[in-house]
């Protein structure tokens, strides 16, 4: 089976480059998740959780919402967590029914796509308004037409059908004059919109990268750390570092020793679930959200949870 997957796979991917850095991370997950060496308990059978592994998890996830940071302003935040992944532990078989259980906190933020409508909105009614110029010239057409019609009414009720008719002509000129003035400036939306500039007009203001998510691994063991990876001081963290091939910044708490390519962490043996031993921080988001976020998350919270 994961030979079909890998010749599918190098079939696909030999098209792009980005296809087959996602290609090579898919891979790495497969191979991690078959090995066992993940950061989730596998597919080992589940038990109900007892109290105190429920006061663990518990007192974990509060932590992690204490923690987090909040929403920056315009933005929205969700916490995607399971709310029942801690009434049920894993209860694996053979020699791996001591290993600690492994779980994870998620939290999303996105731009505020109310805002982010009423801002194209805005920007889409006010194109097809014209520019300032066309504006001011539109409503001088529009006066002068009111002031004609005005005129022309007073002409008809002192009964001078000449000087009716004459008005008449002139708000003849006047009607065809904004006709003209419509047409240019729908011939001036459309040129924006076939330039692109219409859509620059319509995000401007609006972040490129609206998107960011906040990963709490519990009882992580290793973190693979590329050739290109960059530090990145984080107060408070033993390690930090970003990896540009996935737009992530990872923090790692708890005890770490360096053994390249990874970062690795030995962690106690005990029953299923034990009082947190490191924590594995993962910030997908564009770097400069990415290290706000990072130095924004409150990490004595969470390192007062780890044992």
């Amino acid at each position: 089976m994961l030979y079909k997957i890998l010749e599918t796979g190098i079939m696909n991917c030999s098209r792009s480059k980005g296809a087959f850095v996602r290609f090579l991370i898919g891979m790495s997950l497969i191979i991690c998740f078959m090995s066992g060496d993940c950061l989730a308990d596998g597919d080992c059978p589940s038990r109900p959780a007892t109290k105190q592994e429920q006061i663990v998890y518990a007192a974990m996830h509060a932590a992690v919402k204490s923690a987090i940071p909040p929403a920056p302003q315009d933005w929205l935040m969700k916490d995607l967590s399971d709310a029942k992944s801690g009434d049920f532990m894993p209860d694996c078989p053979g020699g791996h029914k001591d290993s600690p259980h492994r779980y994870s906190f998620q939290y999303q933020y996105k731009y505020n796509s109310a805002l982010r409508n009423q801002a194209a909105a805005a920007a889409a009614a006010n194109a097809v308004k014209g520019s300032p110029e066309q504006q001011a010239r539109m409503a001088a057409l529009n006066k002068k037409y009111d002031q004609l019609k005005v005129e022309r009414n007073q002409s008809r009720k002192s009964r001078d059908r000449a000087e009716a008719d004459r008005i008449g002509d002139e708000i003849k000129k006047v009607s065809a004059e904004r006709d003209r003035l419509d047409e240019e400036i729908a011939q001036a939306y459309l040129a924006k919109v076939r330039s692109g500039q219409m859509a620059k007009e319509m995000s401007a203001g609006i972040p490129q990268h609206s998107e960011a998510q906040i990963t709490f691994f519990v009882n992580a063991d290793r973190a693979w750390v590329p050739k290109n990876a960059e530090i990145v001081d984080v107060a408070g963290t033993q390690y930090s570092y970003w990896r540009s091939d996935g737009e992530t910044l990872v923090v790692l708490l708890g005890s770490w020793e360096t053994t390249a390519p990874t970062f690795r962490a030995g962690l106690a043996r005990g029953a299923v679930i034990t009082k947190p031993q490191t924590v594995l921080i993962e910030i997908r988001a564009e770097r400069q959200m990415a290290e706000r976020l990072a130095r924004e998350i409150k990490l004595n919270a969470i390192r007062a949870q780890l044992n």
